[in-house]
């Protein structure tokens, strides 16, 4: 999925954009690439502080055409999912990259679906994007515990 199926005006560089991790590169064997609006992306991960909240320089890289690295969600899967199909008990993000840049496209291009790249894990499981079945997507879609949450709450969160 490139950019422009996402915002236009988010240019996205996952091997060489502000913020692009080697994770961001390989998304197509080690996770799944998203649609996810920034208000979403910032409740699942932990709050930014209130004094860490300065994107100016973001932004205006951003506005001045500069690309970026898609934001990532690192989700802790239940092994049921894997080991027996049941979907019953939600993932929980676990860790995040992004925040800023989110926070940054948030306040100059609104809040419209951008790419977000999401990566699983389970205890006995590092998952890779052949795992992702429509089933997993619909289970994540559904319900997510955000990171240093104890409670679920409810999806949609991203479109695919």
């Amino acid at each position: 999925m490139r950019a422009k199926e996402f915002l236009p005006e988010v240019n996205v560089d996952n091997r060489s954009g502000w913020g692009a991790t080697p994770h961001n590169a390989n998304v197509d064997y080690r996770g799944m690439a998203v649609r996810m609006r920034p208000s979403t992306f910032l409740k699942l991960a932990l709050p930014l502080a209130a004094n860490d909240q300065d994107t100016t320089e973001i932004e205006r890289h951003i506005t001045q055409g500069g690309t970026i690295g898609a934001p990532f969600l690192e989700i802790r899967a239940p092994d049921e999912w894997r080991d027996s199909g049941d979907y019953s008990e939600p993932a929980v993000v676990y860790g995040h990259d992004g925040r800023h840049r989110m926070l940054a496209i948030y306040r100059s291009e609104g809040d419209e679906p951008v790419e977000v790249h999401l990566f699983l894990m389970s205890r006995h499981y590092e998952w890779r994007n052949r795992h992702m079945t429509p089933e997993v997507m619909q289970a994540l879609n559904a319900q997510l515990v955000p990171q240093g949450s104890n409670a679920a709450i409810q999806g949609p969160f991203f479109a695919s």
